[in-house]
This record gives structure tokens, sequence and C-alpha cells, in this order.
């Protein structure tokens, strides 16, 4: 016969993984010891830890982007959460989810007040952390009533799931072992989004009226698309209607960038030629998971008024002006491919666009000589292969990858809003777990500057020690090249450490002979370098960790970085003048 209870601690990690989760992340702490035995009584649970409690957040999110539903996080109270909250707060900013799991003082120990290591003075109050967390979360629970406890933990994982925003679990270490009803188990969580069927049915009907007259409609799918689920009803969308379809910087990859109606990448002004033309000349443009953030809007050049403009939204739709707040997208966004589905002719469906494919342009025929900015980004691009994840760290990698044609299926990760620089170091470690769960065929490739690779390059050391074989790119421009484009190009506080010998740095983290996991690492300072590298069958295969340092001149700069700061800086003149 079965338990009737369970520990708490059991179930909650049955909990996690009822959601999908095989990993956990985190940093093992004296106040969440206990809770971590537990997880060795999931079978369906593996625990990995990572180097700090920050990277171990970046990789959160990392994961969470990939597997499409939020990751676990453990830490230990104070030192260790305060520690992860940068990485929290990117998570919430870009809406790419976890749940943190926080281990506490006993219960006891808290009623004391008692002075105890992660406690600041005599007589604190051991909760106060928990309200430094508050603007980085959707909400949270503090586990100190033994009847409400699972009632609590459910609650708060369903809230997540539903929001893909943060939320914490506050676990005091002598609550693990509270006995609660295993019987609630046997009943699923009900993640699913719900909507006003009132409402949600008048936003679809508006939505299908405009579509049937307009005459020059665009799709622009932007990154809440993805992370609310919507990804795969947005291609559907687009092979259902046909018509000119657009990304965004944050969004890249979302259409399949050799579909023949795929526009290209919509950031504003800040945008290859044709593109900004096309989206703004439309007279209905179906704005799918909006993010409108000043670098995924080319510096808030976005030209698109309210009456061409249907907004689906996470947290209200908006059909022209009217809005409707509450709705959200993703039932909206399922209820429309249907209904077109069911009806093309009513629509003239597929309605292509009228004028010729807009294609982008090729900013360096180089064949020889040093490595540019114009031609590093849209090279790479030829090298990444259909089903890659691809990583772009906060810097010039993410203003210069979207120069770049992506092929099928690809998963581009960068965090241009938040952009946190050694982000993606940690979040390839997610990626890479994530794509190792759902036997993702494609390889993992990280771009990474110098600079930000030096904030969380211990994570490199997590690769090799559990087995995994990224591809980095290691961009070496002598510094912090995209502060040097905003200020102060010359200036020794964008400066970094140029004595790292990065041909070196796999070895010391593991992957040399003695050990007997295989590396190789490459340096290019010239295009003819970079070409042998590129087209080297072995390198591309990616059976085992490789690094390929690309030299680039410190005052090179993508052309799209350029050219936000232009429009930031003139704007912010214009406001100064005006005061």
């Amino acid at each position: 016969m079965a338990s009737l209870t369970v520990p708490m601690g059991v179930y909650l990690w049955k909990r996690l993984a009822s959601l999908g989760i095989e990993h956990v992340f985190g940093v093992p702490g004296d106040f969440n010891l206990t809770l971590l035995d537990q997880i060795y009584n999931v079978p369906e649970l593996t625990w990995l830890g990572t180097c700090n409690e920050l990277n171990g957040a970046y990789a959160a999110d990392g994961y969470t982007r990939i597997k499409g539903h939020p990751a676990a996080l453990l830490t230990t109270y104070g030192v260790g959460e305060l520690s992860a909250m940068n990485g929290v707060a990117g998570a919430y900013a870009e809406q790419a989810g976890m749940i943190h799991l926080v281990g506490m003082t006993s219960r006891p120990i808290q009623k004391m007040r008692a002075l105890i290591h992660h406690t600041m003075e005599p007589g604190m109050d051991h909760a106060i952390y928990i309200g430094m967390s508050e603007p980085v979360r959707k909400t949270h629970t503090f586990l100190m009533d033994d009847s409400t406890m699972a009632e609590e933990i459910d609650r708060v994982i369903v809230e997540g799931v539903k929001s893909r925003l943060p939320v914490f679990i506050y676990i005091p270490t002598d609550v693990v072992s509270v006995q609660l009803d295993a019987k609630r188990l046997e009943t699923p969580l009900d993640t699913s989004v719900q909507n006003d069927v009132a409402a949600e049915d008048a936003v679809v009907k508006s939505v299908l009226d405009l579509i049937k007259g307009a005459s020059n409609p665009v799709i622009l799918a932007d990154v809440l698309t993805i992370r609310h689920g919507g990804r795969d009803l947005a291609r559907e969308l687009v092979d259902l209607t046909q018509f000119q379809s657009f990304s965004t910087p944050l969004s890249k990859g979302i259409i399949d960038e050799t579909h023949p109606n795929y526009g290209g990448n919509y950031n504003g002004t800040v945008s290859f030629p044709g593109v900004a033309e096309a989206i703004h000349g439309s007279d209905l443009v179906l704005n799918l998971g909006p993010l409108l953030s000043d670098s995924n809007t080319g510096a808030f050049t976005r030209e698109v008024k309210d009456e061409n403009v249907v907004l689906l939204g996470h947290a209200f739709c908006q059909v022209k002006e009217k809005k409707f707040d509450g709705v959200h997208f993703l039932p909206v966004l399922r209820k429309l491919v249907e209904a077109l589905k069911n009806d093309p002719k009513g629509y003239q469906l597929p309605r292509p666009p009228k004028s010729a494919r807009l294609e982008a342009p090729i900013l360096n025929k180089s064949t020889s000589g040093k490595i540019e900015q114009s031609y590093t980004w849209q090279r790479l691009g030829k090298f990444i292969k259909a089903n890659d994840i691809v990583l772009a760290e906060s810097g010039t990698a993410q203003f210069g990858m979207p120069d770049a044609t992506f092929p099928a299926n690809v998963r581009f990760i960068t965090q241009i809003f938040w952009s946190s620089i050694g982000y993606t170091v940690g979040a390839c470690l997610g990626a890479l777990v994530a794509a190792k769960e759902l036997k993702l065929p494609g390889r993992v490739v990280l771009i990474v500057g110098e600079g930000s690779m030096q904030m969380t390059v211990q994570e490199i050391g997590s690769y090799i020690r559990f087995g995994f074989k990224p591809i980095i790119f290691v961009i070496n421009n002598n510094g912090y090249s995209i502060e040097r484009a905003i200020n102060g190009p010359k200036q020794a506080y964008n400066e970094v450490s140029m004595l790292w010998d990065h041909q070196k740095m796999l070895e010391f983290f593991g992957a040399r002979e003695e050990t007997g996991i295989k590396s190789k690492s490459y340096k290019c300072t010239t295009v003819e370098e970079l070409e042998k590298v590129l087209t080297d069958d072995e390198f591309a295969k990616a059976d085992f960790i490789q690094v390929c340092e690309i030299v680039m001149d410190q005052f090179d700069y993508p052309w799209r970085l350029t050219k936000q700061i232009e429009i930031s800086q003139a704007r912010a003149r214009a406001m100064a003048g005006k005061k």
C-alpha cells in the first residue's frame, strides 16, 4: 500500500519533476542540504551544481529558454540568494522565469533571531532578504505553516509556469521533513492559461475581420511569443497566411529565415534596407508577443501606428486603439490559427506579399586580411547549421548576429534587454542541459567577448565536468568594445586583462590528455585563418569541446550598434536642449 504522506522535500521535488524538469541548478549551502538530500529520493531529478549562484541563475534562465518551462534553482538564504539576484532579475525582465528555492534557518532559530552566519546584526529578522527579491518575482511563499505547505507550493509553481516570471519558495530547514498529503500528487497541476471567453472571442473576431480586409498585412513575431509557448503557432500562422513576416533582435529564429516570405529582422530604423519600410507601410501589423525595449526597437525608432497594429501580448491584447486588459495572446493565437485553417478561402489565403523577397545585403566580401565586424557575423551565420542553438553575448555579438541569416529551426539566445555581461557563459550551461534532455540534434554554439567571459568563465569548467561539447567563439577585441562605442573609446576603464591565454583555457578547466577529455583551441587573426577553421570538418562536427578565438580591432563596431548609439545620443542632446 502506498504511503499516505510524503516529506515536504519529496513533495516539492515531485511537483517540479511533473513539469518536465530533469535537472536542478544551484549551489549547496548548510541551510539547503537537507532539502538536497531529498532529491535523491526522486529518481526523475538530477542535481547539477554550478560554480556560483549567479551562474546558476544564468544557467536556469538558459534552460528555461530552451525547455519552454521554468527551471529550478536552489540556493541558501542571504549570501546565496542575493548572489543569484542579478540573474533572476534578467529572467524577470526577459520572462525566462525560474522557480527559485531558498534554504533558510529553522523556524525555532528564526524565532530566536539568533546571530547566525548569513545574518548581519543582532536581533535581525532572518526573513529580511525575502523583501529584497520582491521586485524580481511574480509571487513567493514562506513555508512556515504545516497545514498550508502543499497548497502554497502548488500555487507558486502554477503562477511561475503561467506568468513565465521568477517565483520564490523559502524553505526553513526544519520543514523539509514535514509530512504532506501524498494523494495531492495524483492530481496534476493546472498550468493552462485561461482568458475571459467573451473578451477572448471579441479579440479573435476583430482580428479575423481585419485580416479579411487588409490589403498589405505583415506578421511581426517578437520574443514573448517564444517565452509563452507560441513559437510553433506563430510558424503555423506564417505558413497558413503566407504574409510577409519579420522577427526582432530578441526573437531572431522564431520564423524560419529560409522561408520564402521571411522579410528580415526588424529593429526600427536600425534594420536592413526595406525592412522598416515594409512594416511601417503595412495597413495591418500582427505583432505577436511584443517586448518594446530600446535595443529591440532600434532605440525606439519603431513607427507602427495604433490604427495599423494588433498587439497580441501576455498581459493584454490591443486591436488598433481598443485594448483588452487581462487577455493573454496564447489562446487567442490558437483560435486565430484554427479559424484560418478551417476557412482559408474566406480569408483569401494564402496571401503572399506582392513585392520581391527582401534579401539581406552582403556587408563584407573579404577573402583575406584582417577580420572585421562587418565580415564576421554573416560568416558565422553561414557556419550555423539547422537545429543549432546559438548564444550571442551582450556586447558586439548581440548587435552583430542580426546581420546573419540562419538556417531552419535555429534557437537563438541573447539578452539584449537586460544586457548583463557574462550572461551567456552561464546560460550556455543551461542550454546544453536542456538540449540533452530534449535530445535535440543540433550543436550548441556560444559567441562571447573576452571581457564578458572574464565575468563568468568558471562555468566553462562545468561544461567539461558534465561532458558537454559546445563550440565557443571568443571575440577578442581587447576590452569592452561596446562601452568604447558608447563613451571613452580610449579610456582605461574600458580595458580588461589581456594576460589571459585563451588557447590554454580548456586545458586549465580539465579538457587535457591526462583526464582523457579531448579539446582543441584555435586563434584567428586573419580572414584566411578563420576560413580554415570554419571549413574544417572536424571543427564543424563538434565531437569534443572547442574554442575559436577571433581577434578584431578594439575600435571596430557592428553597424547596428553604431547607428543605435547615434540615435540615442541625438535624442539625448535634443532633450537636453529643451530644458
